[in-house]
């Protein structure tokens, strides 16, 4: 197979506004602190009662939450007896280093943070170490639906959940009751109708925006409104059927809101996740998808001119609600030389304490059922019990090992459509052509 490396491995999160890895979530999902040479390796520390004295764990990250990671790290070894030495680096540095290691063989980092649409490339390219072995049931029954996909990629797990995020339905709440509702849209009619009644009352000049500028973001976008128009982009065996019905529709309808009923401000198909919560706080706007915890800026005084007006509900539907993840994994190089070790420093900082610990001093999104369902949690986080809801609807982008060159491709026909280059068929039709053009070219 031809295995072309364009390859994005995501170290990035901010609470508040995610704008995706992927997803243009401009977070910062990392670890660590300190600098490390050499490969991994055991010291001369002696052994006592700690089962691995001496071995030397190495991970790569950005600068992300060092005071944090460097506590968890420290902790890490004196109960385990294995220190894990931090390569930080800039976030631009970050996927050049991790490819030059997994060239050269993987040893010189043994642990490392992937993106779920880095997962079949990694597997293909026989960077990434299943964990099968390590993995209980509990651990599998215990994760959110859309975390534990990320992890599997034909038939095996490999690694375990970390910022299990997702993007959240937000709502003007006094906008709404102003306007003569007193319950957030269900149904994407209800999304229009309530937009146009806003506008007609001078609440808004439009009801929404949106993130449908050329980037991951258009894409992840598109990817939960047909979703919960029953919608899906690739078929159980990894064939396009994103040229369906129930696509066309959704992008049918993406385009009418914003030139038929004109209830999206023109400025999305510009705009980041960024922008779009910078209107949602200034008040421009009543409706916004985004990632994170949009409710915790939009309550910030210092940021937004809406606080407590603003509320979390399911994304409207025309079959079922759905909204669209960005979970990130811990993961051990299949080089790496420490493989059991690499995996209790995993488990200990992802399992359903570690999660919860990052929740709660961090805000760190967990992937576990039971971590939202903690009393301390729900008390410690505001907001997250709210979309709970959503996550256990929140759909994955497609496991392709190609992903990244169809994005790119699959970006602009979408914006052909938003732009009114193409009609919807059209652009749909014509990234279905490019979809199989690059499918026989990985072959």
């Amino acid at each position: 197979m031809k295995r072309k490396s364009s390859i994005m491995v995501l170290l990035l999160m901010v609470l508040t506004v995610a704008a995706l890895s992927g997803c243009g979530n401009g977070s910062n999902k990392a670890e660590g602190t300190g600098q490390a040479t050499g490969t991994s390796t055991a010291t001369d520390a002696p052994a006592g009662d700690k089962p691995y004295a001496g071995v030397v764990l190495r991970t790569i990250s950005n600068p992300s939450n060092q005071e944090y990671f460097a506590k968890v790290n420290k902790e890490f070894q004196e109960k385990t007896g294995i220190e894990v030495q931090v390569d930080t680096v800039g976030n631009a540095d970050v996927t050049p280093k991790l490819m030059n290691s997994f060239m050269s063989g993987g040893s010189t980092y043994d642990i490392f943070v992937m993106d779920v649409i880095d997962l079949p490339r990694f597997v293909m390219s026989g960077w990434v170490e299943p964990v099968d072995q390590w993995m209980t049931d509990d651990m599998k029954n215990e994760m959110l639906p859309f975390a534990k996909q990320a992890l599997q990629y034909q038939g095996k797990y490999y690694g375990l959940p970390y910022a299990s995020e997702y993007k959240s339905f937000v709502y003007n709440k006094t906008m709404l009751e102003k306007a003569g509702f007193s319950a957030p849209p269900k149904t994407w009619d209800d999304f229009i109708k309530y937009s146009q009644t806003l506008q007609e009352k001078g609440l808004v000049k439009y009801g929404s925006a949106w993130a449908w500028s050329q980037t991951e973001g258009l894409v992840c976008d598109f990817i939960a409104i047909a979703s919960s128009m029953g919608g899906k982009l690739f078929d159980e065996n990894g064939n396009p059927v994103f040229n369906s019905p129930e696509n066309t529709a959704a992008l049918q309808m993406m385009v009418d809101m914003i030139y038929k009923y004109k209830i999206v401000d023109p400025a999305s198909i510009q705009y980041n996740e960024t922008n779009v919560l910078d209107a949602m706080a200034a008040g421009d706007i009543a409706f916004e998808l985004n990632w994170g915890l949009p409710l915790t800026p939009l309550n910030d005084s210092s940021k937004s001119k809406i606080v407590n007006q603003a509320d979390v509900a399911p994304l409207p539907y025309t079959v079922s609600s759905a909204t669209i993840a960005g979970p990130m994994a811990y993961a051990i190089s299949s080089g790496s030389k420490n493989k059991e070790a690499a995996w209790e420093y995993i488990k200990f900082l992802n399992d359903v304490e570690g999660s919860k610990r990052q929740a709660l001093e961090i805000g760190m999104f967990p992937g576990w059922k039971s971590v939202y369902e903690d009393p301390e949690v729900k008390a410690g986080v505001p907001g997250l019990d709210k979309i709970l809801e959503q996550a256990e609807v929140a759909v994955n982008r497609p496991q392709i090992p190609w992903y990244n060159e169809w994005s790119s491709k699959f970006q602009v026909e979408l914006q052909n459509a938003l732009t009114q280059k193409k009609t919807p068929a059209e652009a749909l039709a014509d990234a279905f052509a490019e979809t199989q053009k690059i499918q026989e070219s990985n072959k």
